[in-house]
């Protein structure tokens, strides 16, 4: 398992940055404010959650979102994962299903791997619409069942909720806007550190070729998420070195083709023991519209 180097952030990142730019730091202060956010939503999601029938308090029209808690049985590995894969877990609330049925805690759940992305070079996610910047993959899973209850609405993980991991050490995951699974990382607050980078270098003219392999390294040394373009984890070794020669070539004209052609991102890897928040999945205008002209 891909394990979370926790010790990226160190101060001498924000030294350098104050020396050179002053700016680097943006990208490390994006992403704590955004964990705070998450995991002050998913707190309140926790306190004011579900109600003796288990339906979220979250409405639409006058219904109840289903809202529910699993603990996963079995692992998902996002390198190998294909669509329809099964996903396996068990139920950690209590709650009232379609049809009146109660299913309680510790009651099987099944699901499937709706949509997988897997991860590619930091070079090609500079021409994707989506996610751009962001070379991670990311996972999309449904419910179908609930103890001995097919579920006929569709369900997918809460947006904006946060994976709780068994492994603290494990790479942060969370849920995105659209209800996929995504790796915990700020690409746009990386990429405005780099190009804030860019920016300093040009502006000190002939000065920029020497200050920006030795602001890039000082950067890549302290805050190897930086260079690399995506989190670091325990599994690779001297990320701290090589965080610094990727951000020195980086530094240099031309060297981020380099640099983004060997950083690959990483994919979802959910393991047995981590806690996913699902809920009732709304459908969209348009999905609305085809369901109507389908009935």
């Amino acid at each position: 398992m891909n394990r979370f180097n926790a010790r990226s952030g160190n101060p001498l990142f924000l030294l350098a940055c104050l020396v050179s730019l002053c700016l680097l730091p943006l990208a490390a202060e994006c992403h704590d404010t955004k964990v705070k956010t998450l995991i002050a939503q998913q707190s309140e999601a926790k306190n004011d959650g579900s109600a003796a029938d288990g339906r979220s308090a979250t409405e639409t029209g006058d219904s109840k979102l289903l809202k529910f808690r699993v603990r996963l049985t079995a692992a998902v590995d996002g390198s190998v994962a294909v669509v329809g894969d099964p996903v396996h877990g068990e139920l950690l609330d209590t709650v009232l299903l379609p049809g009146a049925v109660f299913a309680g805690t510790g009651a099987p759940v099944f699901g499937v791997v709706t949509e997988v992305v897997q991860s590619k070079s930091v070079l090609k996610s500079n021409f994707q619409k989506k996610n751009w910047r962001n070379a991670n993959g990311n996972l999309s899973i449904k419910i179908t069942k609930i103890g001995n209850t097919d579920l006929t609405i569709d369900t997918a993980p809460a947006p904006k909720s946060i994976i709780e991991r068994a492994d603290c050490k494990a790479v942060p995951l969370t849920v995105d806007d659209q209800g996929e699974v995504v790796i915990q990382y700020n690409a746009k607050g990386y990429t405005a550190a780099n190009l804030a980078l860019a920016g300093g270098c040009l502006a000190a003219g002939p000065f920029g070729l020497l200050l920006g392999p030795v602001v890039g390294g000082a950067a890549g040394a302290a805050d190897p998420a930086f260079s690399y373009g995506r989190p670091v984890t325990e599994d690779e070794g001297h990320t701290r070195v090589k965080g610094f020669f990727k951000g020195m070539i980086g530094g240099l004209p031309g060297g981020f083709l380099l640099t983004d052609s060997t950083s690959r991102g990483l994919n979802i890897s959910l393991s047995p023991g981590d806690v996913l928040v699902f809920q009732e999945r709304i459908p969209t205008k348009d999905q609305a519209v085809v369901s109507e002209k389908d009935n």
